[in-house]
């Protein structure tokens, strides 16, 4: 073949294919090959509504709420003891610097920076301790008498015991310390503990009450 026929060829077979691409192939029914189902996606919402109807029919919603709520309920009235916490057996004292250093940058809304990382931070320099702190343990009468005898003024923050309960006793606030978080930060181990600010540093000072205590 010349190259003038072969180019020929060649033409012809560009078109023959490009005419062939733009015509639809007939379709072959090749019939049912196995089982098929309809595609469907299930409503979640509506499946969930119709499941919140059949339980607030039966009356199994409001008994989930009332157990909810109960369960709320004991929380409050009685939280979960700070684990590791013992009656102080001797009067001891140490100072903590509460002081914080940043691990990130403190940037306002619009981007300035506030304070670089790296910055030590003494919050007692920017919000003084108004009144000393007391912790105690709520089971104990005595830790109780200690705190309410307290002459400076105070908050009491218990490691254990039923806030409301001492709160409806004795007519006063009593906070709880939940899930431990300032008994691990003072490293707290026993109580009661009177925390005072002195300078710039709190000052942590185990009181025990020997021949006053009761345990749990």
């Amino acid at each position: 073949m010349s190259a003038a026929s072969a180019r020929k060829f060649a033409t012809a077979l560009a078109l023959t294919c490009a005419v062939l691409l733009q015509v639809p192939a007939p379709a072959k029914d090749l019939g049912v090959r196995g089982e098929t189902w309809a595609i469907a996606e299930p409503d979640l919402l509506a499946a969930l509504e119709a499941r919140l109807v059949e339980l607030e029919r039966s009356g199994a919603l409001a008994a989930i709420e009332d157990e909810a709520r109960e369960r709320v309920r004991v929380r409050i009235e009685a939280p979960e003891p700070v684990a590791g916490i013992a009656p102080a057996t001797e009067h001891r004292t140490r100072l903590v610097d509460p002081s914080v250093v940043l691990d990130r940058d403190v940037r306002l809304p619009d981007g300035t920076v506030l304070a670089a990382a790296g910055t030590r931070l003494n919050p007692l320099a920017q919000v003084p301790l108004s009144r000393d702190l007391l912790f105690i343990d709520g089971r104990r009468d005595a830790e109780v008498s200690w705190a309410l005898g307290h002459v400076a003024p105070a908050k009491i923050v218990l490691l254990a015991g039923r806030p409301l309960d001492l709160a409806r006793r004795h007519g006063r606030t009593f906070f709880f310390d939940q899930g431990g978080r300032f008994a691990e930060h003072f490293g707290l181990a026993a109580t009661p503990v009177v925390v005072e600010q002195e300078g710039l540093r709190l000052r942590l000072t185990e009181v025990p009450l020997r021949g006053r205590g009761d345990q749990p």
